[in-house]
């Protein structure tokens, strides 16, 4: 697995787990925020907690964090 590490978005700072695959845990200020996911589309989704399936919606933030994890990865 790989090392975690910082993005910062809209003046908010993100700590990112890589996990297996093409998901991220999240972490903001300090706790677990939510789990996100590139799919095969290459659209980011947020994943639901309880039922551990991507939520089909527009996310403002989620879409913010991985253009963020994208732009850290190609570095």
């Amino acid at each position: 697995m790989e090392e975690s590490f910082y993005i910062k978005v809209n003046g908010i700072i993100y700590e990112v787990i890589p996990e297996e695959g093409s998901t991220f845990t999240i972490f903001k200020f300090d706790a677990e925020y939510m789990q996100i996911l590139r799919n095969k589309n290459n659209k980011w989704m947020r994943i639901d907690y309880k039922t551990d399936e991507p939520i089909l919606e527009e996310n403002k933030e989620v879409e913010d964090v991985g253009r963020l994890i994208d732009r850290y990865l190609k570095n």
